[in-house]
Formats: C-alpha cells, structure tokens, sequence
C-alpha cells in the first residue's frame, strides 16, 4: 500500500501541467501513487502526462468520461490505494517535502487530516514569481466538528493543502458533487470532512503553491453564485442521507450558508456588477436562510454582530442590502485601487527596503501593470547592485542622485520615521514620498484593480512578456 495517493485532475493545463508533475515526482516522500485523472483535454496535456508515466511507474493515467472536477475527484479517489490521500490542482506546484513532513505527522497523530498554509503565487511578467505566505491558525491543535462548532470558526477553505486519511473518507462516504465543470466542487467536500472529523491538525508550515494567475480558474467564474448555491443544496442533501439532525451541527450550517451567501458576493461587487442570475440565485440563498432563521438555527448570540446585521438586512431588506454592500465593496476596492492608480501616475517609483513588505507591495504594483518601478533601494549594502524581483537594488544615496525626481515608496513597518528623515536628508521632498500601509493579505496584493488601464490583459495572455524595465 503506497503512503499517500496524490490525485491530480487535469483539462487544458498545457502551460503548466509539466512544472506542477516535476513538483510532485520530486517528493521527498518516495511512496507514493500519481493519479492524473483527466477530463479530456485537447492541448497537450495528455502528453505530457503519459511522457511520465512511461519514466515513472508511480504514474497513472485515468481518462475521465465526465467533464466535472467532482467526477474526477471521486473517481480518483475510488481508485486510490494508498493510505493517505492528497489533491494538487494541475496549474499548482508543492514544495519537495510536503508529503513526507505530513504524512508522518499524520500517522504520528492518528490524524484524519493534516493540512498546512500555502503560498499564492502569481507570475505577472516572465522571471517574476511571487509566493505570499498564507499560514493556518490554531496550529498544533486537536481539530473536531465539535471543536469548529463551539468556537464558531470556519472550516479551512481549500483542499489541496493537507492530505486526509482514505479509511476516514470511506466510513463517511465523503465525495465530491458531480455538477459539471470546475464549480467549487471542493466547497461540499470540505464541509463534509469538517462535518464528520474526530482527529485533525494544522501545522505552522507552507508548502503548496496555489496559482491565482490562471484565467481559466473557476475563481474567476461569474457563476460563483449559483456554484455556491448547488453545493448548499449538495451539503444540505448529503446531510439528511446522513441522518445529521443535531442542532449543533445544523446550526453550524446555516451559519456558513450566511457566509456562502454574502461574503463571495461583496468580493464580486468589488469589480463587478450583478446579473438577472445572481439575483435569482440570491433570492433562493434568501429563502434558505429564513428557514433556517425560523427553525431557531441562526441566533443573534451565536453569530458575530457584523454577520448577524448583514444577515437580517440580506433577508429583511434585500435592496437596502444592495445598496450597502456596493458601498462596503466600493470601501474595500478603494483600499487598494486608490493606492494603485496614485502609484501608476507616478513619473519613475523606487521602492525603499527588501523586506516582506516590499515584496506585497512590488506584487500589487506588478500584477497591475506597473512598469515605471525603476529601482529599489536599501540600507543593507550586502544588497546593493543586487536584483530582487528583476529590479535593481541601489543605495539610497545613489538612487537619490540618480533619480532625483523619482516617487518613493517607504515598504517597511518598522524605522518609518528614521527613513523618512534620511530621504529628507537626501533632498528628497515631502511630497515625493508615500509609506506602503496596506495589509500584507495575499489576496488583496494578488488581485486586480487597474481596470481600464490594461490590468486585465495579465489573465488573458499578458503575464509571460518580456519586462524591458
């Protein structure tokens, strides 16, 4: 019995599906079955996945009949033997020793899961590859239903970034819905796990690369609502065939189906507008969640207050709530869209430090197609004439002197007020300077907001052009 079966379902993955099998051949953990299940594609990736399982035997190829990332996932995991179970999307990478370091946790713990944190990676221009670190909390703890349930806490978001014990997966016959396409099939699956899970862990670690570069993604799909809706109903079903009938964990539900209705709706309003087809769907989210308000499952004690307000004014008054949640979209866009447009009509920017925080900031500048960074700068002289991220690191004094009409943007939390004076003392004026003070969210600096400005040809083809600045 291998130690873990990776299942990787694939459908016109040509640009990355060889860099994302190379990751996961090269683990460290040697045990381990491959099963590349794919839905048909007609780009290539076929090929190159068979290329591998001719040098690997490790590697199988599994031909889906059904174009739906749940059908593969299922069928995947029905062919599985190993005795854990992990899931990397085919435009993802993971680091060599993901595997290994979780899968002896997981035996060492007797866990049903273990999962890790991740970085979002994004590649805007071609020898640029930014990682985001994206850590879980309550690292280290014993995780049950019963433990998301009495601290009212949200189940992990994503699938891939742990590995989940087979025989646990078949006593509660945990499987993926079947709808078709790529439609936040995993959103059920994680509920399902957290649902039933007895014994499960996060670790303080980061080794999955999660792609948010990709167009064809389901992220960036303008049904995300009625994807949202079909795996509601999925849970809801799978919950009655299970005979769930306890108030905690039916109470937990309807909490999340609040939060499956609203949350993903306001990151949407941040760049678009709604459809007839979002609305219907609202209106049916609408309707599950009175029931559930009637039936005593949705109380004000057990619901943060801001999730209870949005929650009464979403179902009381639906156009009062579109009116507020495009302003609370509008607030939250505007957080990072102000700072972008003010950067981009900056003449000639330098960004000061090369630290954490500089890297959220040159990822936010580039993913929204800045092209007018032309230094950094750093009082570390080990840097100075170096590159971090394609751009040349100098002292201050000589970015002063050879940019003397440049933009500075301070990316440091700490010695603000010591570097504001040095550039002052360089000649650098007041007005010439901006201090980089928004969250290091992985996210937001991922996301784009330069609409009108050419941000948007980076998912439709721009991320691989040569950057000449």
């Amino acid at each position: 019995m291998p130690k873990v079966s990776i299942i990787l379902p694939s459908l016109n993955v040509v640009a990355y599906i060889r860099e994302c099998m190379e990751s996961v051949i090269n683990q460290t953990l040697l045990d381990i079955e491959i099963l590349c299940i794919d839905a048909g594609s007609t780009d290539g990736t076929c090929e190159i996945i068979q290329e591998y399982t001719a040098k690997d035997s490790r590697v199988r190829f599994i031909s889906s009949e059904k174009r739906s990332y749940g059908y593969q996932m299922n069928l995947g995991m029905e062919l599985a033997q190993g005795e854990y179970i992990g899931i990397v999307e085919t435009d993802d990478s993971v680091e060599p020793d993901m595997y290994e370091v979780l899968y002896h946790k997981a035996v060492g713990q007797n866990l049903d899961y273990v999962k890790a944190g991740f970085y979002t990676m994004v590649t805007p221009y071609k020898g640029e590859k930014y990682l985001l670190e994206n850590y879980l909390g309550d690292s280290g703890q014993i995780l049950s239903s019963q433990y998301f349930i009495e601290k009212n806490l949200s189940p992990d978001v994503y699938i891939w970034n742990g590995i989940y014990k087979r025989s646990f997966l078949q006593e509660f016959d945990i499987r993926l819905n079947e709808s078709p396409g790529a439609a936040f099939q995993d959103c059920g699956f994680r509920y399902l796990v957290d649902m039933h899970l007895r014994r499960g862990m996060f670790i303080n670690r980061l080794f999955y690369h999660y792609r948010r570069d990709n167009a064809a993604a389901s992220t960036y799909n303008p049904h995300f609502v009625r994807f949202n809706l079909a795996e509601c109903r999925y849970i809801r079903e799978r919950m009655l065939r299970d005979g769930v009938t306890d108030r905690d964990r039916r109470a937990f539900m309807a909490r999340e189906t609040v939060m499956m209705a609203l949350s993903p709706y306001t990151t949407f309003r941040e760049h678009s507008l709604p459809n007839k087809e979002i609305f219907s769907d609202l209106d049916e989210f609408r309707r599950i969640i009175i029931a559930d308000k009637a039936q005593g499952l949705l109380r004000q004690e057990e619901m943060l207050p801001s999730h209870w307000v949005e929650m009464r004014l979403f179902t009381e008054q639906p156009k009062a709530y579109e009116a507020y949640i495009g302003i609370k979209a509008k607030a939250n866009y505007d957080v990072y869209g102000n700072f972008v447009q003010k950067m981009a009509s900056k003449g000639q920017l330098i960004v000061f430090c090369t630290g954490k925080v500089a890297k959220y900031a040159l990822c936010l500048c580039r993913m929204n197609c800045l092209e007018n960074i032309v230094a950094l700068c750093d009082n570390d002289p080990d840097k100075w004439g170096t590159s971090y991220y394609g751009h040349l690191v100098l002292s201050p004094e000589d970015a002063a002197s050879r940019y003397p009409n440049a933009h500075y943007l301070v990316a440091k939390r700490g010695e603000v007020k010591e570097i504001l004076q040095q550039l002052s003392d360089l000649g650098v004026k007041k007005e010439q300077i901006s201090v980089y003070r928004l969250p290091l969210n992985a996210f937001g600096s991922t996301n784009l907001f330069m609409r009108g400005y050419g941000a948007e040809d980076i998912l439709g083809g721009k991320a691989g052009k040569e950057d000449d600045g």
